[in-house]
């Protein structure tokens, strides 16, 4: 995805949005039984790691940040 396509995003609560796609890739490795959590000191824990593939792995590097803001957000609303 090139930097000038627009990033379609949704709201999570008022004030906070996050990229559509993002979200789809926590309900995808959601779905596919990933345990999805964080560590102690706050950094993103997916197992087991053994069944992530190249692509699931590239993805979540470059979505890490949300995806920690996601499992935070989840966290507070449960």
């Amino acid at each position: 995805m090139s930097s000038s396509e627009p990033v379609e995003l949704v709201m999570l609560q008022p004030g906070c949005y996050v990229p559509l796609v993002a979200l789809q890739l926590l309900w995808r490795l959601e779905d596919a039984g990933f345990r999805i959590d964080l560590t102690v000191d706050g950094r993103l824990r997916i197992g087991p790691r053994s069944r992530l593939t190249t692509a699931d792995d590239q993805s979540i590097r470059q979505h890490r940040d949300v995806l920690v803001a996601l499992v935070r957000h989840c966290e507070t609303v449960q």
